[in-house]
């Protein structure tokens, strides 16, 4: 899908490109920034050490992968408007991309399915989502998305990865494009808006008389944190259908055209930039909808500033006004 054939990524004009390249050097900066954040302060808090924080953690290692080793690529392209290394870089590059869709949503799927069992099977969640079996989910999933990826070498070696017109990408056929637009985005996204109205729906529906059921308030505020968290999650499968919709719609515009600027040509590299900003956004949305992360950060930042006062020998602001800056 991405780079299919170079026709579908033309050249531009000088504006353009250095208009884009500041775009995507702008996503790969921030996007490393907020995921090593979220990534740190996760694994830095115990009472953060959840099954869900374990697919959130997946989800900020493969935006990491995505900014690191995808995203500077098309900025060096933006800047010098041709692709000057070999197949080894080009090959990395078209791979990883690849493997970032079906690695997203899986993931998200995923999610879905932890956050719908914990609101409905609350007592069944550590059977249905215990440690091995996440990380058995993690795993099978980086598995097929890796092997997704990988395909194009698989079927035609070393020759599906093509540096032409100075431009790079990965040959593949129309078949294979519309299997990974179907089976990669498709139905996972049908599957998780299904899951998410069913959840949704009938929660509201019935959430006064579970209520009543339960007997503590801790129970209480365990249902209303499962409802907040699946709520969490719908956000950020929001994010990414946006994100990608477009992406989506453009490439199978190119598939169906067969002919070449069909599209104007600055319209695909737009939509790489939309489709890149959920890397961006990702991390922000969960980071900043959940209340112990938040507070997290809000500590970490608190002793960060100590230290830089105590060196600088200044009054510092007290951590109980970083959290009025930022309520719950």
């Amino acid at each position: 899908m991405n780079n299919a054939s170079s026709s579908m990524y033309p050249l531009l004009s000088a504006g353009a490109s250095t208009s884009l390249a500041i775009c995507f050097v702008l996503i790969a900066t921030f996007s490393i920034l907020f995921n090593a954040v979220l990534i740190t302060v996760i694994l830095s808090e115990k009472k953060l050490h959840t099954m869900t924080s374990i697919y959130i953690i997946n989800l900020a290692i493969g935006d990491l992968l995505t900014a690191i080793a995808v995203v500077p690529f098309d900025a060096d392209y933006m800047l010098k408007q041709n692709f000057p290394y070999d197949k080894i870089p080009c090959g990395i590059k078209e791979i990883l991309f690849m493997v970032s869709l079906p690695s997203s949503i899986i993931n998200l799927l995923l999610l879905t399915c932890e956050r719908f069992v914990s609101v409905y099977f609350p007592f069944e969640e550590t059977r249905y989502f215990s440690k091995r079996i996440v990380f058995l989910s993690i795993s099978l999933s980086w598995i097929y998305s890796m092997n997704v990826g990988f395909y194009p070498i698989y079927k035609d070696g070393i020759s599906a990865i093509k540096i032409k017109d100075k431009r790079c990408y990965m040959e593949f056929s129309p078949a294979f494009a519309y299997y990974h637009i179907i089976v990669n985005f498709t139905i996972p996204v049908l599957i998780i808006a299904g899951l998410n109205i069913f959840l949704f729906t009938v929660a509201h529906k019935h959430q006064k008389q579970i209520l009543k059921m339960v007997i503590n308030n801790s129970q209480k505020c365990s249902f209303h944190g499962n409802v907040k968290a699946a709520k969490t999650i719908l956000m950020l499968f929001g994010n990414f259908f946006v994100c990608w919709i477009i992406y989506i719609l453009i490439a199978t515009s190119h598939l169906s055209c067969h002919q070449d600027n069909c599209l104007p040509k600055e319209l695909p590299w737009v939509s790489n930039v939309i489709n890149y900003l959920s890397i961006v956004l990702n991390p922000f949305i969960y980071g900043l909808l959940n209340t112990c992360i938040r507070k997290a950060i809000l500590k970490n930042i608190h002793k960060v500033l100590n230290l830089f006062c105590k060196s600088q020998q200044i009054k510092c602001i007290k951590e109980t006004d970083l959290h009025l800056i930022a309520p719950s």
